[in-house]
């Protein structure tokens, strides 16, 4: 047993996060990721990509000094890391500091949680795109009902010879599914390639039990706004889209709702009964459909031209509105690079990009 001396000097060697608005102190592990304390004690800051690509975690530095990990200078850029912000997904902690957290008063923290679930179903939506839904058939912290916000993500896992394969997904259905009915449905395009989709009918299968674990993201409905909404979804990214649009909609929002989805062709597409369906229940829903190529037989609402082009082209004024992204990073970062331009704040752009995997450095403690 250590001296109690030893005790006092092991706390002092610790970094200490000073955290504003809420004036919350924080001890450090030496060398942590400021972004992995901060989910480690549930403190709610946007994030997506973990890897110095998005820029969604970016904070104040008000005191103090972090070694920035290697971002992408799209992320941030040299005029803002000169004025004191840092990407928390890239910041290491050797000294106390203080940082200043914003867009907080919108943002809501569920616990991260890990799920027993069974695999219920496994329906094709096109060649490639299946959904998947699965049965939450254990959960941790004594049974409590799982709960997310729309629009975020869990990671799935699945062993396979002895190796943990690990990969995000979007839930495409809304909370109440989950916290009512135990469900949770994910859309995803198999490719041959992909370590963890290309098991989708063999590993993953009708009665098969995969480990998920979260959720996790910030890119999801604020249901204190009131303005119009619009959801931005490219490919598979429609998933995250159609629960926050739902959502949105379930909750009584009067202002409108306006989902956008974007495919490269008519084989990519999927959604649109549900999407008619919510536009034949709601007066203030309205979607529209956008396809890169002209195919004879496209469904007749398509217009072709890429997303980003009549997102623009429809929405004159982008004033008072909340946009949320979700899609290919390529996608995902063009539009929000447009809306800044076009003065929408960025405190009322919410995205998640689908980015490569990356390593689990930034993985919460367990």
């Amino acid at each position: 047993m250590g001296r109690p001396g030893e005790f006092l000097e092991s706390i002092h060697s610790m970094p200490r996060v000073h955290i504003l608005p809420a004036e919350t102190d924080l001890l450090a592990d030496p060398d942590e990721n400021l972004l992995k304390l901060l989910r480690r004690h549930q403190v709610p800051i946007r994030y997506s990509c973990k890897s110095g690509e998005c820029g969604s975690c970016k904070c104040v530095l008000e005191s103090g000094q972090v070694k920035l990990k290697k971002y992408d200078p799209k992320a941030l850029p040299d005029a803002q890391r000169d004025s004191g912000i840092i990407l928390a997904c890239r910041a290491i902690l050797s000294e106390d500091i203080t940082i200043r957290l914003t867009d907080s008063d919108d943002l809501i923290a569920h616990p991260e949680r890990k799920l027993l679930c069974r695999v219920v179903a496994l329906e094709p939506l096109t060649q490639d795109i299946f959904a998947l839904r699965l049965h939450i058939e254990f959960a941790d912290m004594e049974g409590i009902p799982f709960t997310f916000s729309a629009g975020q993500y869990v990671q799935i896992v699945v062993e396979v010879d002895g190796q943990e394969i690990a990969r995000d997904f979007s839930m495409a259905s809304t909370p109440v599914d989950a916290e009512y009915d135990d469900l949770l449905e994910f859309h995803i395009r198999r490719t041959p390639t992909g370590a963890l989709s290309s098991l989708l009918g063999g590993v993953i299968r009708p009665g098969a039990q995969l480990l998920v674990r979260g959720p996790m993201g910030t890119s999801y409905f604020r249901p204190r706004h009131q303005g119009p909404l619009y959801a931005v979804g490219g490919g598979t990214g429609l998933a995250p889209m159609l629960s926050v649009a739902q959502t949105a909609l379930d909750n009584g929002k009067l202002e409108p709702v306006v989902l956008f989805a974007g495919f490269r062709n008519q084989a990519d597409v999927y959604g649109l009964e549900q999407m008619e369906q919510m536009r034949r229940s709601y007066r203030n829903f309205s979607y529209h459909l956008a396809l890169d190529e002209a195919q004879p037989g496209d469904p007749p609402q398509a217009v072709h031209r890429p997303l980003a082009a009549h997102l623009l082209e429809q929405v004159a004024d982008f004033a008072g509105s909340k946009v949320y992204l979700a899609g290919p990073p390529g996608m995902v970062e063009a539009i929000s690079a447009s809306l800044l331009e076009r003065g929408l704040p960025e405190k009322d752009l919410h995205a998640d990009a689908f980015y490569p995997p990356v390593t689990a450095e930034l993985a919460p403690a367990a």
